[in-house]
């Protein structure tokens, strides 16, 4: 059977082509990771009847390429990307005499296919059969479906898991060997994927909206992607990005950055100016590059907002509910109106749908936004797949059960050290961290100043009151600090739902944040990524009353390096943050 193979020879691809069994297994070095997996190459055709037998692959011819390349984006886990694969082309001569390609794509990172029409016309296209097959007892943390992504993952034997599940899926099959099932580059040309698991099998199928996929002319698929390796490939992975292609323009006054966000903890105060000035003047005096002013603003008093905020050197996103913006006409009209104002950006809201149809308002939105240099947040969404590449200018994305259910309900911990791994590791995830004030949340403050560090966002909200970040002076210190983008992301050690730190570094300085789910511990980690031992500012949690500085939390000045080891003593559900300049 055909194989393909990554440069460096860890992770391998075999295909099976014969007849009407088409399958992809996936190998990690070793050792088995997706086993022959069934592919959804259906050539398009009629309706049947019933007794009609499917078109089969009859024939095919394979191409190879090496594909070796850098490209840079605005944020993410680091700004410059390299991306190194054997890409193998599968030209596919069905029964019917209609050909289909299949493009396996193989790097250390895993594995990515999809499915190209050469010409199909217009057409209603197939049902997408596509699968990831995994061995037994392989263990799954799997987000149960919901049409804004916004639910928690939950850890269970894969042949128990039946049922439809939010992208990604993450898979344990050893110790030592993972996989992150997701989809990259899905956009108005086709639907976004869940994930199906049927009970007492050991596969997830993606499945789709029951609208078919309206598609004419040459037409490709999302590729449908496994990232396979460890923990750290996982955390670390630039593979879906790495999928899709360059950017549509010149991205130089495209600028992440931090956020200054009133509604979560004032709902009433978008409605009133003078309180976004407060936010404003705040924004100013630690150095914040942003404010949102969320739903209830006026255009009575918005213009004048963002004069005064332009001459503090803040600048403003504003919201909008997705169908203000709809119609093409409408929405050219306002964004040109608000970009006239001086407006950055806008937070694009309540979409709700993964179905073609509301993909392509999101391409029509981007397109719109880029001509008139606004930046875009777009909440109630899809779960991003690597069209920051695309579109530089698409900062971030909800799709997660994020801060905000904090104002009535509650957030495991071990929802908040699953997301990581999970919804964090393939995008920006505009969870809005750091709530200080949040009665119901079950973590300790330097748990909560940690997700500064821990989540990764193009535009970082901080959600709190400016009052409550006031009444803790290290937790400002250490948020002066901390970047929106990152040059370098390393996984230093944890597990789904109970541990996870990680290191991040913009211009020489590194950040680490460490956040944990269940009892008190201590956790201990070099920093291998230093070339010597340096002073760093440690945030962590008291070990005692009488130990706590004015705002609850612990500043001081520690050793660390690649042979110094940190050790800190966490409570439960606690974690620390490290600023080492």
């Amino acid at each position: 059977m055909p194989t393909v193979e990554s440069p460096e020879g860890t992770v391998t691809a075999t295909v099976s082509l014969s007849g009407a069994d088409q399958t992809l297994a996936v190998a990690l070095a070793d050792r088995t990771v997706v086993e022959p997996s069934t592919l959804g190459l259906t050539a398009p055709f009629d309706p049947p009847t019933e007794d009609v037998d499917l078109p089969t692959v009859e024939d095919f011819d394979r191409s190879d390429r090496t594909v070796s390349e850098t490209f840079e984006t605005t944020y993410g886990k680091r700004r410059e990307h390299s991306h190194e694969a054997t890409e193998s082309v599968f030209v596919c001569d069905f029964s019917n005499g209609e050909t289909v390609e299949l493009t396996v794509r193989a790097s250390a990172e895993g594995v990515a296919y999809r499915y190209r029409l050469p010409e199909t016309g217009s057409v209603l296209l197939f049902e997408d059969q596509t699968e990831f097959r995994f061995p037994d007892r392989t263990t799954t943390w799997l987000t149960p479906w919901a049409e804004n992504h916004e639910a928690t993952s939950r850890r269970a034997p894969l042949f128990t898991a039946e049922g439809r599940y939010c992208t990604p899926g993450l898979f344990q099959v050893a110790d030592d060997a993972w996989a992150l099932v997701t989809e990259a580059g899905v956009d108005g040309s086709y639907h976004a994927a869940s994930l199906r698991s049927r009970d007492q099998t050991a596969a997830v199928e993606f499945e789709h909206p029951w609208t078919p996929v309206r598609a004419k002319g040459a037409f490709e698929t999302p590729w449908r992607v496994a990232v396979v390796g460890d923990l750290a490939t996982v955390v670390e992975s630039d593979l879906v990005p790495a999928l899709v292609d360059g950017p549509r323009f010149d991205p130089e006054w495209v600028d992440p950055g931090r956020v200054a966000w009133s509604w979560w903890s004032e709902s009433d105060s978008p409605y009133d100016p003078d309180r976004q000035r407060d936010y404003v003047d705040y924004a100013a005096e630690r150095g914040w590059e942003y404010v949102l002013v969320d739903e209830g603003w006026s255009p009575d008093w918005l213009p004048e907002l963002v004069e005064y905020a332009a001459d503090r050197g803040v600048e403003l996103f504003v919201w909008a509910h997705w169908t203000d913006l709809h119609g093409a006409d409408e929405r050219r009209e306002k964004l040109a109106r608000w970009a006239e104002w001086g407006v950055a950006g806008v937070k694009i809201d309540f979409m709700d749908s993964d179905e073609q149809g509301r993909l392509q308002f999101y391409d029509e939105l981007l397109a719109d936004a880029a001509e008139r240099e606004l930046l875009v947040n777009f909440h109630g969404s899809v779960v991003p797949s690597g069209l920051k590449r695309r579109w530089p200018h698409v900062m971030t994305y909800e799709g997660v059960m994020g801060a905000e259910h904090l104002k009535w309900a509650t957030l495991t911990p071990e929802h908040n050290v699953t997301l990581p791994f999970t919804r964090n590791a393939v995008g920006a995830m505009d969870y809005t961290p750091v709530t200080f004030s949040a009665d119901s949340r079950h973590t300790s403050d330097a748990h909560e100043l940690a997700l500064s560090v821990v989540y990764e966002s193009g535009l970082q909200h901080f959600a709190d009151s400016i009052d409550a970040y006031a009444a803790r002076p290290d937790a400002e210190w250490f948020l002066e600090r901390v970047p929106a983008a990152w040059d370098e992301t390393v996984f230093l050690r944890g597990h789904p739902g109970s541990e996870a730190t990680i290191a991040r570094e913009r211009d020489g300085e590194w950040f680490v944040g460490c956040i944990t789910a269940g009892g008190a511990r201590t956790v201990e980690t070099t920093l291998s990524v230093l070339d010597g031992d340096r002073e760093a500012t440690l945030i962590r949690d008291p070990s005692g009353a009488d130990e706590a500085d004015d705002d609850g939390l612990v500043r001081e000045t520690v050793t660390v390096g690649p042979e110094t080891p940190l050790s800190v003593d966490v409570p439960e559900n606690g974690g620390f943050a490290l600023y080492c300049p």
